[in-house]
């Protein structure tokens, strides 16, 4: 791992490991820590890894962040691969489908709000705008990114899993997004007994993910993983 791109103010390269295709796994609440490093250490022997931390992402800081990421992304010279978002660091990543298309393959989101960390207000106008005609958020009040008033724009197949960390609104967040976004498909992984094997779990499924067809139509999730 090169020491001079590891050492960044507001976004960490824990770990660059293996070779081939390219599988980039970002967070940044320390909880999630343990998963990141099981699931790299999965996926690292049959391809790259690549492992981030970023500084908490807010509705101040993830547009910066998501800069950030792009800029250590194009210094380790990935063009394309597979992003996994655990919780907060959700937003990232698809914020960075979104800027550039060809970057992502395939998204899998685990854990993640449409919202990265939501305070009770901003809860309280997702479910208004739940209620409302898709493609009109209300977004008073608040700069955080709203996956919601974007999901219509992603291309790029993505998958939502829910592991035994999630809450049930967190949950219900991932199966609405499910709803929306064009290419999602949502699996629940809970069921597993330990850390190591949700890790192994979600590895595996990553990997099978990264196979299915970058343009393809919605399909159940048995086409898919």
């Amino acid at each position: 791992m090169n020491a001079g791109i590891a050492d960044r103010r507001q976004m960490r390269l824990l770990s660059d490991t293996g070779t081939g295709r390219s599988f980039v796994v970002v967070f940044d609440d320390p909880s999630y820590g343990e998963l990141a490093t099981a699931v790299a250490a999965a996926i690292a022997g049959r391809a790259r890894t690549v492992v981030i931390q970023s500084d908490l992402i807010t509705g101040d800081s993830w547009r910066p962040l998501s800069d950030e990421l792009a800029s250590l992304l194009a210094e380790l010279k990935i063009k394309q691969g597979t992003f996994v978002g655990l919780a907060a660091g959700a937003a990232l990543v698809q914020n960075l489908a979104l800027d550039n298309a060809k970057l992502a393959r395939t998204l899998v989101i685990v854990d993640a709000s449409l919202r990265a960390h939501p305070t009770r207000f901003e809860r309280m106008l997702d479910a208004v705008e739940s209620r409302l005609p898709f493609g009109l958020p209300l977004r008073l009040g608040s700069k955080s990114f709203n996956i919601r008033a974007y999901a219509h724009r992603l291309r790029c197949p993505m998958l939502l899993v829910s592991t035994s960390r999630a809450s049930s609104f967190v949950s219900r967040e991932l199966r609405d997004l499910g709803g929306v976004a064009p290419t999602a498909w949502y699996v629940d992984i809970s069921g597993a007994n330990s850390t190591d094997s949700e890790a192994g779990k979600l590895a595996d499924i990553v990997l099978a993910f990264h196979d299915t067809p970058a343009k393809c139509p919605q399909k159940n999730l048995k086409e898919a993983v």
